[in-house]
């Protein structure tokens, strides 16, 4: 029995030892698990998300730069800068004083010009002079006809506009340093017009004009309508009344010959077309229009 007992006893003792064993096994590995190197393994893990986080701000500083990326906005500006300056330089250059061939004297304030191929009919700024049929108009443009008759003559703006309502160039007229404009007006055969006084507007050399004009006397002219009768024959050999019956248009019966400067045709009294041709020129014989530059009307 006591035998029995103290192997009781000695199980007993080794089932504790082995329970402790396996307590003390237990135990080591939690120790392991809360102490050691392993806690820095769990530090490095738990800052590592922490240092990603503290890298990210890089970001919004780069994003910070981008405003540079705007600098090429500055271009399109300097660009339309550029644009206006070629502009408005072009339109200089495109009004500058031109050297133009005279090819035609109209009368005393209008010219043909003739430049590279372009031929441009042109009205004197700040003149004006008689028209066809009026008293003067033949004395006016024979001065003008030799001021600048078929030579080569300056033409420089200045009116407040580009062009008339007729569509001719407004321009000053000068030749070897002469302003012709201001030359008839000194001489009589024109006066100072078209400019501020008038309503339309006023011009860099108005002051000259208007103060020659003051000062010069009025060129003496002949009629236009001397010898004209009511019958009988005229000095061109036209015989009956003048005008003629339906004559819309009527030139003076002392240069009864019509030039249209549209088609560039002379019509004579005989013709199909005299009565309801409209002159800007009247010419005494059909030589003196074709000197001018006109045609025979065929019909």
């Amino acid at each position: 029995m006591r035998r029995t007992k103290g192997l009781v006893t000695i199980a007993a003792l080794v089932a504790l030892a082995a329970i402790g064993g396996n307590a003390t096994r237990g135990s080591g590995d939690v120790a392991l698990a809360g102490s050691g190197p392993e806690p820095l393994v769990t530090v490095t893990r738990t800052t590592a998300p922490q240092a990603s986080r503290a890298t990210a701000p890089p970001a919004p500083a780069t994003t910070s730069t981008t405003p540079t990326a705007k600098a090429p906005a500055t271009v399109p500006a300097t660009t339309g800068t550029t644009s206006k300056a070629a502009t408005k330089s072009t339109t200089k250059a495109t009004s500058a004083a031109t050297t133009w061939v005279v090819t035609k004297v109209v009368d005393g304030d209008t010219i043909w010009a003739s430049r590279g191929g372009v031929t441009e009919k042109v009205r004197v700024i700040g003149i004006d002079t008689p028209e066809t049929g009026q008293c003067g108009f033949t004395e006016a443009r024979n001065a003008l006809r030799g001021i600048i008759g078929g030579q080569r003559v300056t033409l420089t703006p200045g009116a407040r506009t580009d062009v008339d309502r007729y569509g001719r160039a407004l321009r000053y007229v000068d030749v070897n340093g002469v302003d012709a404009g201001l030359r008839l007006i000194k001489q009589g055969y024109a006066v100072a017009r078209y400019d501020s006084r008038d309503g339309y507007g006023s011009h860099p050399r108005e002051g000259a004009y208007v103060r020659a004009d003051a000062a010069s006397p009025k060129a003496a002219c002949a009629d236009p309508n001397a010898g004209s009768t009511s019958g009988g024959t005229s000095g061109n050999g036209l015989a009956g009344t003048w005008p003629q019956a339906g004559d819309k248009y009527p030139c003076p019966q002392s240069r009864p010959v019509k030039g249209n400067e549209g088609s560039m045709i002379a019509h004579e009294p005989t013709d199909r077309y005299y009565n309801v041709t409209k002159p800007e020129q009247c010419f005494a014989t059909m030589a003196d229009a074709e000197a001018a530059g006109f045609r025979p009307a065929k019909v």
